[in-house]
Protein backbone atom coordinates (compact mmCIF):
# COMPACT_ATOMS: atom_id res chain seq x y z
CA UNK A 1 0.00 0.00 0.00
CA UNK A 2 2.88 2.14 0.95
CA UNK A 3 4.60 2.21 -2.38
CA UNK A 4 1.36 2.85 -4.19
CA UNK A 5 0.27 6.07 -2.29
CA UNK A 6 4.42 7.00 -2.69
CA UNK A 7 4.00 6.34 -6.71
CA UNK A 8 0.13 7.99 -6.54
CA UNK A 9 1.98 11.41 -5.18
CA UNK A 10 4.86 11.35 -7.62
CA UNK A 11 2.36 11.06 -10.40
CA UNK A 12 0.71 13.86 -9.18
CA UNK A 13 3.58 15.57 -7.98
CA UNK A 14 4.98 15.21 -12.18
CA UNK A 15 1.80 16.90 -13.33
CA UNK A 16 2.88 20.01 -11.26
CA UNK A 17 6.05 20.13 -12.78
CA UNK A 18 5.40 19.64 -16.52
CA UNK A 19 4.60 22.56 -19.40
CA UNK A 20 1.15 22.70 -19.08
CA UNK A 21 -0.99 23.34 -22.69
CA UNK A 22 -2.35 26.95 -23.71
CA UNK A 23 -5.60 27.65 -22.64
CA UNK A 24 -7.24 29.23 -25.41
CA UNK A 25 -5.72 32.78 -25.37
CA UNK A 26 -8.51 33.03 -21.89
CA UNK A 27 -6.80 34.80 -19.25
CA UNK A 28 -7.44 33.51 -15.90
CA UNK A 29 -6.80 34.88 -12.20
CA UNK A 30 -3.39 33.74 -10.43
CA UNK A 31 -3.09 30.58 -8.26
CA UNK A 32 -1.40 29.99 -5.27
CA UNK A 33 1.95 28.59 -6.44
CA UNK A 34 1.70 28.99 -9.83
CA UNK A 35 2.51 30.94 -12.76
CA UNK A 36 0.11 33.16 -15.05
CA UNK A 37 1.56 34.08 -18.94
CA UNK A 38 -1.95 34.32 -20.42
CA UNK A 39 -2.28 30.06 -20.55
CA UNK A 40 -2.95 27.12 -18.06
CA UNK A 41 -0.99 27.74 -14.77
CA UNK A 42 2.36 26.02 -14.17
CA UNK A 43 3.07 25.20 -10.62
CA UNK A 44 6.27 26.77 -9.08
CA UNK A 45 5.88 24.88 -6.18
CA UNK A 46 9.58 22.54 -5.74
CA UNK A 47 8.38 18.59 -6.23
CA UNK A 48 9.02 16.84 -3.05
CA UNK A 49 9.60 13.11 -3.25
CA UNK A 50 11.08 10.25 -1.28
CA UNK A 51 11.91 7.14 -3.16
CA UNK A 52 10.95 3.77 -1.49
CA UNK A 53 14.32 2.68 -0.01
CA UNK A 54 15.37 -1.04 -0.85
CA UNK A 55 16.65 -3.50 2.06
CA UNK A 56 20.02 -4.35 1.98
CA UNK A 57 21.29 -7.87 2.93
CA UNK A 58 24.69 -9.59 2.14
CA UNK A 59 25.31 -13.06 0.94
CA UNK A 60 27.90 -15.61 2.54
CA UNK A 61 30.24 -15.09 -0.49
CA UNK A 62 30.03 -11.37 0.10
CA UNK A 63 27.64 -10.40 -2.37
CA UNK A 64 25.58 -7.19 -1.24
CA UNK A 65 21.61 -7.56 -1.73
CA UNK A 66 19.93 -4.00 -2.90
CA UNK A 67 16.25 -5.57 -2.59
CA UNK A 68 13.40 -3.17 -3.71
CA UNK A 69 9.78 -5.19 -2.93
CA UNK A 70 7.03 -4.29 -5.48
CA UNK A 71 3.75 -6.16 -5.13
CA UNK A 72 1.70 -4.44 -7.76
CA UNK A 73 2.59 -7.26 -10.77
CA UNK A 74 3.54 -10.81 -10.40
CA UNK A 75 7.36 -10.86 -11.34
CA UNK A 76 10.59 -10.27 -10.26
CA UNK A 77 13.83 -8.59 -11.86
CA UNK A 78 17.68 -8.48 -11.39
CA UNK A 79 20.55 -6.53 -12.46
CA UNK A 80 23.75 -8.10 -11.38
CA UNK A 81 26.58 -5.51 -11.34
CA UNK A 82 29.87 -7.03 -12.14
CA UNK A 83 33.60 -4.94 -11.66
CA UNK A 84 34.00 -6.53 -15.39
CA UNK A 85 34.78 -3.24 -17.49
CA UNK A 86 35.62 -3.30 -21.25
CA UNK A 87 39.14 -1.09 -19.63
CA UNK A 88 40.37 -4.25 -18.24
CA UNK A 89 40.56 -6.04 -21.39
CA UNK A 90 44.31 -7.52 -21.33
CA UNK A 91 46.23 -5.14 -23.92
CA UNK A 92 46.53 -5.85 -27.24
CA UNK A 93 43.66 -8.08 -26.94
CA UNK A 94 40.19 -5.72 -26.87
CA UNK A 95 36.88 -7.35 -27.16
CA UNK A 96 37.39 -9.96 -24.42
CA UNK A 97 34.61 -8.25 -22.26
CA UNK A 98 32.21 -8.17 -24.39
CA UNK A 99 32.72 -11.55 -26.15
CA UNK A 100 32.78 -13.07 -21.98
CA UNK A 101 29.42 -11.01 -22.19
CA UNK A 102 28.19 -12.74 -25.20
CA UNK A 103 29.00 -15.98 -24.61
CA UNK A 104 27.65 -16.49 -21.46
CA UNK A 105 24.30 -17.63 -22.90
CA UNK A 106 26.01 -20.04 -25.61
CA UNK A 107 26.63 -23.43 -23.35
CA UNK A 108 27.33 -24.39 -19.59
CA UNK A 109 28.66 -27.93 -18.80
CA UNK A 110 24.75 -29.17 -18.73
CA UNK A 111 22.97 -26.90 -21.27
CA UNK A 112 23.91 -26.53 -24.94
CA UNK A 113 23.54 -22.68 -26.61
CA UNK A 114 20.01 -24.16 -27.84
CA UNK A 115 18.70 -25.56 -24.44
CA UNK A 116 19.31 -22.15 -22.68
CA UNK A 117 17.98 -20.40 -25.54
CA UNK A 118 14.68 -22.62 -24.77
CA UNK A 119 14.48 -21.80 -21.35
CA UNK A 120 14.33 -18.61 -21.85
CA UNK A 121 11.29 -18.60 -24.26
CA UNK A 122 9.14 -21.54 -22.37
CA UNK A 123 9.82 -19.28 -19.45
CA UNK A 124 8.34 -16.24 -21.08
CA UNK A 125 11.96 -14.94 -19.51
CA UNK A 126 14.79 -13.20 -20.18
CA UNK A 127 18.37 -13.13 -19.39
CA UNK A 128 21.13 -10.61 -20.93
CA UNK A 129 24.64 -9.37 -20.35
CA UNK A 130 25.91 -6.36 -21.26
CA UNK A 131 29.75 -5.22 -21.28
CA UNK A 132 29.63 -1.60 -22.84
CA UNK A 133 33.23 -0.25 -23.98
CA UNK A 134 34.63 2.52 -21.09
CA UNK A 135 31.92 1.45 -18.54
CA UNK A 136 32.99 0.55 -15.29
CA UNK A 137 30.87 -2.73 -15.25
CA UNK A 138 29.28 -5.70 -17.04
CA UNK A 139 25.63 -6.37 -16.32
CA UNK A 140 23.42 -9.22 -15.99
CA UNK A 141 19.65 -8.76 -16.37
CA UNK A 142 17.06 -11.49 -15.56
CA UNK A 143 13.71 -11.23 -15.49
CA UNK A 144 10.33 -13.42 -15.06
CA UNK A 145 7.29 -13.91 -13.71
CA UNK A 146 6.83 -15.12 -10.14
CA UNK A 147 5.64 -18.36 -10.54
CA UNK A 148 8.49 -19.23 -12.61
CA UNK A 149 11.46 -17.29 -10.17
CA UNK A 150 13.00 -20.87 -9.27
CA UNK A 151 13.51 -22.42 -13.18
CA UNK A 152 14.63 -18.47 -13.48
CA UNK A 153 17.43 -19.11 -10.73
CA UNK A 154 18.39 -22.52 -11.71
CA UNK A 155 18.78 -20.63 -15.58
CA UNK A 156 20.63 -17.97 -14.03
CA UNK A 157 23.06 -19.21 -11.91
CA UNK A 158 24.10 -22.05 -14.43
CA UNK A 159 24.77 -19.38 -16.97
CA UNK A 160 26.80 -17.04 -14.29
CA UNK A 161 28.90 -20.19 -12.57
CA UNK A 162 29.19 -22.45 -14.96
CA UNK A 163 29.68 -21.41 -18.95
CA UNK A 164 31.43 -23.22 -20.97
CA UNK A 165 32.65 -20.69 -23.30
CA UNK A 166 32.31 -23.62 -26.49
CA UNK A 167 35.40 -23.49 -29.27
CA UNK A 168 32.30 -23.80 -31.68
CA UNK A 169 30.52 -21.54 -30.49
CA UNK A 170 33.25 -19.22 -29.81
CA UNK A 171 33.96 -19.24 -33.43
CA UNK A 172 29.94 -18.82 -34.80
CA UNK A 173 30.55 -15.60 -32.10
CA UNK A 174 34.02 -14.43 -33.77
CA UNK A 175 32.56 -14.53 -37.26
CA UNK A 176 29.38 -12.78 -36.68
CA UNK A 177 31.65 -9.72 -34.54
CA UNK A 178 33.78 -9.75 -37.92
CA UNK A 179 31.17 -9.01 -39.93
CA UNK A 180 29.42 -6.44 -37.67
CA UNK A 181 32.90 -4.85 -37.58
CA UNK A 182 33.19 -4.64 -41.11
CA UNK A 183 29.41 -3.02 -41.58
CA UNK A 184 30.38 -0.44 -38.52
CA UNK A 185 33.04 0.45 -41.05
CA UNK A 186 30.31 2.10 -43.29
CA UNK A 187 28.67 4.01 -40.64
CA UNK A 188 29.39 7.60 -40.36
CA UNK A 189 28.23 8.14 -36.49
CA UNK A 190 30.78 5.01 -36.08
CA UNK A 191 34.14 6.37 -37.24
CA UNK A 192 32.91 9.98 -35.87
CA UNK A 193 32.52 8.01 -32.51
CA UNK A 194 36.29 6.16 -32.76
CA UNK A 195 37.64 9.41 -33.74
CA UNK A 196 36.73 11.08 -30.58
CA UNK A 197 37.04 8.88 -28.47
CA UNK A 198 41.38 8.54 -29.35
CA UNK A 199 40.95 12.22 -29.85
CA UNK A 200 40.36 12.44 -25.94
CA UNK A 201 41.19 9.43 -24.32
CA UNK A 202 44.09 8.34 -26.60
CA UNK A 203 46.26 6.07 -24.93
CA UNK A 204 44.44 4.04 -22.33
CA UNK A 205 41.39 1.93 -22.86
CA UNK A 206 38.83 4.73 -23.05
CA UNK A 207 39.95 5.17 -26.78
CA UNK A 208 38.61 1.66 -27.81
CA UNK A 209 35.04 1.79 -28.67
CA UNK A 210 34.90 -1.69 -30.12
CA UNK A 211 37.02 -4.75 -31.15
CA UNK A 212 39.23 -4.79 -33.30
CA UNK A 213 39.25 -7.41 -36.41
CA UNK A 214 43.29 -9.00 -35.49
CA UNK A 215 42.08 -8.68 -31.64
CA UNK A 216 38.81 -11.15 -32.83
CA UNK A 217 40.23 -13.41 -34.67
CA UNK A 218 43.12 -13.96 -32.02
CA UNK A 219 41.12 -14.14 -28.97
CA UNK A 220 41.02 -18.12 -27.93
CA UNK A 221 38.97 -19.69 -25.51
CA UNK A 222 41.36 -19.56 -22.80
CA UNK A 223 41.62 -15.73 -22.91
CA UNK A 224 38.00 -15.92 -21.97
CA UNK A 225 38.10 -18.45 -19.36
CA UNK A 226 41.06 -16.03 -17.69
CA UNK A 227 38.96 -13.26 -18.21
CA UNK A 228 35.66 -14.64 -16.40
CA UNK A 229 37.77 -16.08 -13.36
CA UNK A 230 39.16 -12.92 -12.51
CA UNK A 231 36.34 -10.21 -12.85
CA UNK A 232 33.10 -12.63 -12.38
CA UNK A 233 33.64 -12.62 -8.97
CA UNK A 234 31.10 -11.56 -5.91
CA UNK A 235 33.02 -9.83 -3.50
CA UNK A 236 32.99 -6.33 -5.74
CA UNK A 237 30.09 -7.33 -7.98
CA UNK A 238 26.01 -5.67 -6.30
CA UNK A 239 22.57 -7.34 -7.07
CA UNK A 240 19.36 -5.80 -7.18
CA UNK A 241 16.24 -7.35 -7.42
CA UNK A 242 13.00 -6.01 -7.50
CA UNK A 243 9.18 -7.44 -7.77
CA UNK A 244 6.67 -9.63 -6.15
CA UNK A 245 9.42 -11.05 -3.48
CA UNK A 246 10.05 -10.36 0.44
CA UNK A 247 13.48 -9.60 1.24
CA UNK A 248 13.63 -12.98 3.92
CA UNK A 249 12.42 -14.95 0.67
CA UNK A 250 14.54 -14.09 -1.89
CA UNK A 251 17.72 -14.52 0.00
CA UNK A 252 16.69 -17.41 1.33
CA UNK A 253 16.88 -18.42 -2.79
CA UNK A 254 19.84 -16.56 -3.83
CA UNK A 255 21.93 -18.50 -0.94
CA UNK A 256 20.89 -21.79 -2.38
CA UNK A 257 20.90 -20.60 -6.39
CA UNK A 258 24.49 -18.76 -5.81
CA UNK A 259 26.45 -20.86 -2.85
CA UNK A 260 28.89 -22.24 -5.52
CA UNK A 261 30.32 -18.76 -6.53
CA UNK A 262 33.31 -18.60 -4.22
CA UNK A 263 33.98 -15.61 -2.70
CA UNK A 264 36.62 -12.77 -4.75
CA UNK A 265 37.21 -9.33 -5.47
CA UNK A 266 38.35 -7.67 -8.97
CA UNK A 267 40.29 -4.55 -9.11
CA UNK A 268 38.63 -1.18 -11.00
CA UNK A 269 40.74 0.54 -13.47
CA UNK A 270 42.69 2.80 -12.69
CA UNK A 271 41.98 6.01 -14.55
CA UNK A 272 42.46 9.41 -13.85
CA UNK A 273 40.68 12.47 -15.03
CA UNK A 274 41.68 14.83 -17.72
CA UNK A 275 41.71 18.09 -18.16
CA UNK A 276 40.17 20.28 -21.21
CA UNK A 277 42.64 19.84 -24.16
CA UNK A 278 44.21 23.38 -24.15
CA UNK A 279 44.28 23.98 -28.05
CA UNK A 280 41.47 23.96 -30.73
CA UNK A 281 42.19 21.11 -33.67
CA UNK A 282 40.29 19.52 -36.70
CA UNK A 283 40.15 16.22 -37.14
CA UNK A 284 38.48 14.58 -40.81
CA UNK A 285 37.86 11.16 -41.15
CA UNK A 286 37.48 10.68 -45.49
CA UNK A 287 34.49 9.35 -46.42
CA UNK A 288 34.71 9.20 -49.86
CA UNK A 289 31.08 10.43 -51.61
CA UNK A 290 29.66 10.88 -48.47
CA UNK A 291 26.20 13.27 -49.30
CA UNK A 292 26.55 14.81 -45.39
CA UNK A 293 29.03 15.30 -42.73
CA UNK A 294 28.32 14.06 -39.47
CA UNK A 295 30.04 16.73 -36.96
CA UNK A 296 31.19 15.90 -33.67
CA UNK A 297 32.36 19.15 -31.28
CA UNK A 298 34.06 17.93 -27.69
CA UNK A 299 36.14 18.84 -24.86
CA UNK A 300 36.60 17.28 -21.50
CA UNK A 301 34.04 18.01 -19.30
CA UNK A 302 33.15 16.63 -15.57
CA UNK A 303 32.68 13.16 -14.19
CA UNK A 304 29.78 12.03 -12.45
CA UNK A 305 31.03 12.65 -8.92
CA UNK A 306 31.63 16.64 -9.92
CA UNK A 307 29.56 19.63 -7.75
CA UNK A 308 28.87 21.04 -11.13
CA UNK A 309 26.76 17.56 -12.15
CA UNK A 310 23.13 19.09 -11.95
CA UNK A 311 24.41 22.76 -13.12
CA UNK A 312 25.66 21.09 -16.48
CA UNK A 313 22.50 18.81 -16.70
CA UNK A 314 20.34 21.49 -16.77
CA UNK A 315 22.55 23.75 -18.92
CA UNK A 316 22.29 21.25 -21.66
CA UNK A 317 18.76 20.73 -20.69
CA UNK A 318 19.00 24.43 -22.68
CA UNK A 319 21.33 23.53 -24.99
CA UNK A 320 20.95 20.47 -27.06
CA UNK A 321 18.79 17.62 -25.26
CA UNK A 322 15.67 17.95 -27.17
CA UNK A 323 13.64 19.40 -29.76
CA UNK A 324 12.91 22.63 -27.78
CA UNK A 325 16.79 23.01 -27.02
CA UNK A 326 18.52 25.93 -28.76
CA UNK A 327 20.52 23.65 -30.68
CA UNK A 328 17.90 22.17 -32.49
CA UNK A 329 15.47 24.83 -32.55
CA UNK A 330 18.50 27.24 -34.38
CA UNK A 331 20.43 24.32 -37.01
CA UNK A 332 17.65 22.19 -37.38
CA UNK A 333 13.88 24.35 -37.54
CA UNK A 334 15.84 28.03 -38.49
CA UNK A 335 18.11 26.53 -40.92
CA UNK A 336 17.03 23.55 -42.14
CA UNK A 337 20.58 22.07 -42.20
CA UNK A 338 19.55 18.32 -40.20
CA UNK A 339 17.11 16.31 -39.32
CA UNK A 340 18.51 15.96 -35.43
CA UNK A 341 21.39 17.63 -33.28
CA UNK A 342 21.86 17.12 -29.96
CA UNK A 343 24.37 17.53 -27.15
CA UNK A 344 25.31 15.67 -24.16
CA UNK A 345 27.72 15.41 -21.13
CA UNK A 346 29.32 11.85 -20.74
CA UNK A 347 29.29 12.15 -16.79
CA UNK A 348 30.52 8.90 -15.36
CA UNK A 349 33.46 7.08 -13.21
CA UNK A 350 35.66 7.21 -16.41
CA UNK A 351 34.25 9.21 -19.06
CA UNK A 352 34.22 12.87 -18.28
CA UNK A 353 33.15 14.91 -21.80
CA UNK A 354 31.08 16.98 -23.59
CA UNK A 355 29.84 16.50 -27.17
CA UNK A 356 27.53 18.16 -29.23
CA UNK A 357 26.90 16.28 -32.84
CA UNK A 358 24.77 16.37 -35.95
CA UNK A 359 24.83 15.26 -39.70
CA UNK A 360 24.33 18.01 -41.85
CA UNK A 361 24.14 18.28 -45.77
CA UNK A 362 28.03 18.69 -47.33
CA UNK A 363 27.14 21.90 -48.65
CA UNK A 364 26.44 23.25 -45.14
CA UNK A 365 29.50 21.53 -43.07
CA UNK A 366 30.73 25.45 -42.61
CA UNK A 367 27.78 27.10 -41.89
CA UNK A 368 26.56 24.39 -39.84
CA UNK A 369 29.93 24.43 -37.36
CA UNK A 370 29.23 28.08 -37.53
CA UNK A 371 25.87 27.84 -36.09
CA UNK A 372 27.50 25.19 -33.22
CA UNK A 373 29.70 27.77 -32.64
CA UNK A 374 27.72 30.56 -32.38
CA UNK A 375 25.14 28.69 -29.87
CA UNK A 376 28.35 28.05 -27.11
CA UNK A 377 29.73 31.28 -27.31
CA UNK A 378 25.59 32.59 -26.29
CA UNK A 379 25.17 30.10 -23.59
CA UNK A 380 28.73 31.05 -22.40
CA UNK A 381 28.34 35.32 -22.82
CA UNK A 382 25.00 35.83 -21.88
CA UNK A 383 22.26 34.89 -18.87
CA UNK A 384 20.04 32.36 -19.68
CA UNK A 385 16.46 34.19 -19.72
CA UNK A 386 14.05 32.97 -16.94
CA UNK A 387 11.46 31.73 -18.74
CA UNK A 388 14.10 29.67 -21.06
CA UNK A 389 15.50 28.16 -17.49
CA UNK A 390 12.03 28.01 -15.62
CA UNK A 391 11.09 25.53 -18.91
CA UNK A 392 14.25 23.22 -18.40
CA UNK A 393 14.00 22.66 -14.93
CA UNK A 394 10.31 21.77 -14.91
CA UNK A 395 11.38 19.72 -18.14
CA UNK A 396 14.30 17.59 -16.22
CA UNK A 397 11.92 17.40 -12.91
CA UNK A 398 9.23 15.99 -14.64
CA UNK A 399 11.08 13.67 -16.41
CA UNK A 400 12.08 12.62 -13.23
CA UNK A 401 8.72 12.33 -11.58
CA UNK A 402 7.29 10.00 -14.35
CA UNK A 403 10.18 8.01 -14.42
CA UNK A 404 9.81 7.17 -10.99
CA UNK A 405 6.64 4.82 -11.83
CA UNK A 406 9.10 2.39 -12.56
CA UNK A 407 10.87 0.42 -10.33
CA UNK A 408 13.25 -1.00 -12.20
CA UNK A 409 14.29 2.75 -12.75
CA UNK A 410 14.00 3.59 -8.49
CA UNK A 411 16.33 0.00 -8.17
CA UNK A 412 18.91 1.77 -10.75
CA UNK A 413 18.88 4.98 -9.18
CA UNK A 414 19.80 3.00 -5.68
CA UNK A 415 22.70 1.41 -7.42
CA UNK A 416 23.87 4.66 -8.37
CA UNK A 417 23.88 5.24 -4.79
CA UNK A 418 26.36 2.54 -4.03
CA UNK A 419 28.69 2.86 -6.93
CA UNK A 420 29.36 6.68 -6.97
CA UNK A 421 28.99 7.02 -2.89
CA UNK A 422 26.48 9.63 -3.14
CA UNK A 423 24.28 10.24 0.15
CA UNK A 424 21.40 8.01 0.59
CA UNK A 425 18.71 11.18 0.15
CA UNK A 426 20.27 12.18 -2.92
CA UNK A 427 17.25 11.18 -5.46
CA UNK A 428 14.65 12.82 -2.76
CA UNK A 429 16.69 16.05 -2.92
CA UNK A 430 17.03 16.01 -6.59
CA UNK A 431 14.36 17.98 -7.84
CA UNK A 432 15.46 20.85 -5.61
CA UNK A 433 18.69 20.65 -6.91
CA UNK A 434 17.36 21.07 -10.27
CA UNK A 435 14.97 23.80 -9.36
CA UNK A 436 17.21 25.99 -7.37
CA UNK A 437 20.02 26.02 -10.43
CA UNK A 438 20.33 29.98 -11.26
CA UNK A 439 21.19 31.52 -14.97
CA UNK A 440 24.50 32.44 -13.12
CA UNK A 441 25.33 29.20 -12.21
CA UNK A 442 24.38 27.99 -15.71
CA UNK A 443 27.02 30.32 -17.48
CA UNK A 444 29.73 29.66 -15.27
CA UNK A 445 29.46 25.99 -15.98
CA UNK A 446 29.14 26.84 -19.48
CA UNK A 447 32.23 28.95 -19.77
CA UNK A 448 34.14 26.17 -17.60
CA UNK A 449 32.77 23.01 -19.80
CA UNK A 450 31.32 24.43 -23.26
CA UNK A 451 34.51 24.37 -25.49
CA UNK A 452 34.96 27.39 -27.57
CA UNK A 453 39.15 28.28 -28.38
CA UNK A 454 39.96 24.66 -27.80
CA UNK A 455 36.90 22.85 -29.05
CA UNK A 456 37.82 19.66 -30.82
CA UNK A 457 36.25 19.10 -34.33
CA UNK A 458 35.48 15.85 -35.84
CA UNK A 459 33.79 15.85 -39.17
CA UNK A 460 33.33 12.81 -41.63
CA UNK A 461 33.07 13.34 -44.77
CA UNK A 462 33.99 13.88 -48.39
CA UNK A 463 37.09 15.11 -47.55
CA UNK A 464 37.50 16.60 -51.59
CA UNK A 465 34.51 18.53 -50.90
CA UNK A 466 35.35 19.68 -47.22
CA UNK A 467 39.02 19.73 -46.30
CA UNK A 468 39.84 22.94 -47.22
CA UNK A 469 36.61 24.60 -45.69
CA UNK A 470 37.77 23.12 -42.42
CA UNK A 471 41.31 24.98 -42.20
CA UNK A 472 39.27 28.07 -41.21
CA UNK A 473 38.57 26.79 -38.08
CA UNK A 474 42.38 25.12 -37.44
CA UNK A 475 44.85 22.71 -38.10
CA UNK A 476 43.39 19.58 -39.82
CA UNK A 477 44.37 15.87 -38.78
CA UNK A 478 43.06 13.56 -41.71
CA UNK A 479 42.62 10.06 -41.51
CA UNK A 480 40.71 7.08 -43.30
CA UNK A 481 37.84 4.89 -42.44
CA UNK A 482 40.26 2.17 -40.98
CA UNK A 483 40.91 4.75 -38.89
CA UNK A 484 44.64 5.36 -40.27
CA UNK A 485 45.99 8.59 -40.85
CA UNK A 486 46.52 10.43 -43.79
CA UNK A 487 50.37 11.51 -44.31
Amino acid sequence: MRNKLVVALLLVGAVAVLPQAPAGGQRQESLKGGARKNQAPVSMEILRVKLPRPVERRLKNGLPLLILENHRVPTVAFDLVLSASTLNDPPGLSGVAEAVAEMLKQGTRKRSAREIADSIAELGASINAVAEYGARSTHVYASALKENLDPLLDLVSDVLLNPAFPQDELDKWSKRKLGQLEQMRSSEYFLGSERMYQVLYGGDGRAITAATPESVKKMTREDLVAYYKKYYVPGSAILGVTGDVTPDEITRKLETYLAAWKSGRATDPDLAVRPPIPEKKIYLVNRPNSVQTFLTLANHAINRLSPDYVPCMVLNEVLGSGPASRLFLNIREEKGFTYGVYSSFAALRYLEHFQADSSVRTEVTAPAIDEFLKEFRRIREEPVSKDELDAAKRAIVGRFALSLESQGYVLRQHLLIREYGLLEDYWDTYPEKVMTVTAAEIQRAARKYIPLDNVQIVAVGDAGKIRDLLKKYGPVEEYDTEGQKVP
